[in-house]
Formats: C-alpha cells, structure tokens, sequence
C-alpha cells in the first residue's frame, strides 16, 4: 500500500494535525504500507516530522492552491497512490479534487473545509460540520476514533490513582499555544495553595515566553515548566488534575485517566469541548476570556479535597476513549481498500 499524507502545523494553526498524522502513519506503516509526507513548509511542523525520521517532501506554504498542486504533481510523478490522508482543518474542493483523482481513497480527518465532500472516507471526532451537499464519503464521528499516539493506549491500560487531594495540576492550551493562553491561567492559578504544584505545558510551538517568565517571576510562587515533553502520557499519569483547551488533549487526557477543566482560547473549540463533554464527566467552562480568572482558580479550588468527582470525571474519561482510534482508523482504510 503506497500511501501519501498532507497535513501541516505550526504556531499559528496549532500542531495537534501534525502529531494526529505521526500516530496514523506509524500504525498504517504497521500494515504494511509505504508512507510518503506532503507538507507546506511551516518550520514548526516539518521541524518534528524531521525529528522523527518521516519521509516528506516540502512545498511553498505561501503558494496558491493550484501551484501547490502543481508542486505535489510534480513530486508524486509515476507513483501510484492507494491512499490520500488529508489532515487539515479547512480542505478546499481543488485540492480533494486532485487528491481523489491521484488516489484510489481519499481519507480526511477533522475536516470542515468544503472540499471533504470529495473524500471517501471521513473522521471527524473534534468537529461535526453539517454533511456536505452531494458527499460520497463515508462518515465517523465516534469519539473511540480519535487518532493519538501509542502511549496513550499504554496508558489506558494502567490504573490512575486518584489522591484524596489534588497536589499536581497540569495547565495546557495546546502544543502552539497561538493566544498565550497558559500565560493568562498562569495569573489566574497563582493564588491556589502552595501545596499544589503547578506544571505548566507548552509545545515546540510555544512564542511567549517572555510574557510567561514575566508571570512566573511576579507570582511569588513556584511553577513547572514543561516544554515539548516526549512522553506525554507518562507526565499525564503523574498528574491529579488539568485544564486544558479544546484540541486533542482533551482526547489524551480522558484516555489516560486525569479529570480535566475545560477552558477554551477559542470559538471554534467550543464544539469540541461539547463533544467531549456529552460522554465525559469534565468541568466544561467554556472560552477563558468570558469565564474570568477568579471562576477558573474557584473551579480548581472545589475539586482540590473531591475525591468522589474527581473519582467520576477519570472513570468517565477512560469509559469513554481507549487510545486506539489510529488502529481503528487503519483497520477502517484497509477495509476500505479491500472492497
């Protein structure tokens, strides 16, 4: 099987599509298949793909569509490709129409772009857009399909403790962190008591330190900063507590076990969040800016002595999501290709 994946990440669109596309492409190179990266030139992006040994070849970020095609033609020349991934957020008709015309699937994973009405195939687990006019594909909304990396099965598969008191709290606004949004919580959690410990996530992706330091040096209390963590899941099961946005570590998080405050830097990950939330027992309390800082630390304080919640909210998130949405994900292309 001879398969190609686009997708792209960095500080200005986040880079949960690019850790989405590893996990995918390891577990369809367990498979079997030859798997060949076409990507945009965002530094962030192709800098971790590049750090994992992924084979890809680059293009101009900044070129039209159409030369962007005209670049991945040129690349693809005289291979054949069973199978196109695309992993972007807003897909356009001419560029599904190219890849459904080069591929024998087309796949897309978490795509509102008018352009997944070409797929054959379609995952959308964060977003669940109106089904496009005269589609064709193949839809899965499931939240047990969402693609994360091995470890977070691994994870799964151990028992979380859960403290009677919370001592490690973990805040994240994702891998790019593109409004600063662990800075702000950082101001709003200072006032929690010294007994718990605050660990603060940011991705390679992350532009704000400065301001971070900035926060950090006026708190008078003590943070962890943890930058681009290789084995996530592993800081995750050491942890009590979260907040997090609306991308994929909400996924992470309930599959490993932790109970999380959702708290949201932007519109679009509202939705998100309320998917996550019909089926997981979590503190969902919307976008930060309108929540307010004194809610978010008071939401934290509650939840510090609840066992019992916290109890539920962990047992809900594990019920719920396994890890194994890459695996099912391959099973469901292989299927496909087998018709």
């Amino acid at each position: 099987m001879n398969c190609i994946i686009y997708t792209y990440g960095g500080h200005e669109r986040g880079m949960g599509h690019i850790y989405q596309s590893r996990a995918l492409a390891d577990q369809l190179q367990r498979i079997g298949a030859r798997v060949q990266f076409v990507v945009p030139n965002v530094p962030e992006g192709v800098a971790k793909l590049r750090e994992w040994g992924m084979d890809l070849v680059e293009i101009s970020q900044c070129l039209p569509v159409r030369e962007k095609i005209s670049h991945i033609e040129r690349a693809l020349r005289g291979q054949t490709i069973d199978v196109a991934v695309v992993d972007i957020l807003q897909s356009t008709p001419s560029l599904m129409q190219y890849m459904a015309s080069r591929a024998g699937l087309l796949v897309s994973l978490d795509d509102i772009g008018a352009g997944r009405a070409w797929a054959d195939l379609l995952i959308n687990v964060i977003h669940h857009p109106k089904r496009a006019p005269q589609a064709r594909y193949h839809e899965i909304n499931a939240l047990n399909f969402v693609v994360l990396r091995p470890e977070f099965y691994a994870a799964h598969q151990r028992a979380k403790a859960i403290p009677d008191r919370v001592a490690k709290l973990l805040v994240s606004q994702g891998g790019s962190d593109t409004f600063g949004g662990v800075v702000e919580l950082a101001k709003a959690l200072a006032t929690l008591p010294p007994e718990v410990e605050i660990h603060l996530l940011v991705g390679s992706a992350f532009r704000h330190d400065g301001p971070l330091a900035e926060v950090i040096g006026q708190s008078g209390r003590p943070f962890v900063v943890q930058r681009d963590v290789r084995e996530m899941a592993a800081l995750m099961l050491e942890m009590d507590l979260a907040i997090t946005g609306g991308g994929k570590t909400l996924f992470e998080l309930a599959a490993v076990g932790v109970p999380f405050i959702a708290v949201t830097e932007e519109p679009r990950e509202l939705e998100t969040a309320g998917i996550v939330a019909r089926d997981v027992l979590c503190e969902n309390l919307g976008l930060r800016r309108e929540v307010g800082a004194a809610s978010i630390a008071e939401t934290v304080r509650r939840l510090i002595p609840d066992r019992d919640r916290r109890s539920a909210m962990s047992c809900s998130g594990k019920e719920a999501i396994d890890g194994r949405g890459a695996w099912r994900t391959a099973r469901e292309i292989a299927a496909a290709l087998s018709l």
